[in-house]
């Protein structure tokens, strides 16, 4: 009879362990996206009984994949379709688990289709478009724009410095001061025509957003309103007029800014003094 009153007694014990696990302040969310690449994170910190492990699910394959801990968080890359983040949690002091997941749908990712269009009368107009995406009419999809002013960190880099900047850089190496934040907006079309007070650098942050499936994508693009320098491929026109200003920029037929002519194609260049003349290289 003692041998039985201990067991149930453990039992007993057990159960009310069991039900004392209490993950109500452990999180486990969606740190940050790129496009197709994303980080999660949790608050918890692993000890002596608690700990845990990432995965994610793969419907396409039906197979799960244990993901690297990288100190709260883990990165992965995905292809297009259907996934599951899940963090399992336990404690191995009072025998207790549970599962955190976050349902993932990969409908877009990698490069972001836009393209940038210059007013042909008005260098400081210019239209955004996210071109691949103008014949998409899925209510959930939701366009942002932001639109920075350089500062003087941005300013202080050199041509070369500033072409050479990377979406990757801007994401964490800097950080712009919210006052500099001239434009923003959030629009079910896919263009945005804006026009710029000022002339000089500017940063756009470009977001597409499907509300339906929590999935975004962005991209940074950077852009001299009305500037630039001199490129060495005028020294190859053959019959254009330079002696009316300074040439600040050249540009397609569809208002894009290039930095290279290429033979037998009809150009715009714009010159500081707001004259703009059509060119064709020849040779």
């Amino acid at each position: 009879m003692k041998k039985l009153l201990a067991i149930l007694l453990f039992l007993f014990t057990l159960s009310i362990s069991k039900s004392q696990c209490d993950w109500s302040d452990t999180t486990f969310e969606k740190g940050y996206q790129n496009r197709n690449e994303f980080y999660f994170q949790t608050n918890m910190h692993p000890d002596s009984c608690g700990d845990y492990i990432f995965t994610v699910y793969d419907y396409q394959r039906q197979v799960e994949d244990t993901m690297e801990d990288r100190g709260g968080w883990f990165f992965v890359s995905l292809s297009n379709g259907k996934y599951q983040a899940r963090m399992i949690a336990f404690n191995r002091c009072i025998d207790c688990d549970t599962v955190f997941t976050i349902d993932i749908d990969v409908t877009i990712f990698g490069t972001l289709g836009y393209r940038q269009t210059v007013d042909i009368n008005d260098c400081k107009s210019i239209t955004f478009n996210f071109f691949d995406l103008e014949d998409n009419n899925d209510s959930c999809y939701r366009y942002l724009y932001e639109i920075w002013k350089a500062d003087k960190y941005i300013n202080g880099l050199s041509e070369e410095e500033w072409k050479n900047v990377s979406d990757v850089d801007l994401r964490y190496g800097y950080n712009p001061a919210p006052d500099l934040l001239i434009h923003y907006g959030e629009y079910k079309d896919t263009s945005l025509k804006y026009t710029f007070k000022d002339t000089g650098r500017y940063l756009i942050t470009l977001y597409v957003s499907n509300e339906c499936t929590g999935i975004d994508t962005g991209a940074y693009v950077k852009l001299n309103v009305c500037g630039g320098q001199k490129t060495s491929s005028v020294k190859q026109l053959t019959k254009t007029d330079l002696t009316n200003g300074t040439v600040i920029g050249y540009y397609d037929m569809l208002g894009r800014r290039v930095d290279a002519l290429e033979p037998n194609r009809i150009y715009i260049v714009i010159y500081s003094n707001g004259r703009r003349q059509k060119i064709m290289r020849t040779n």
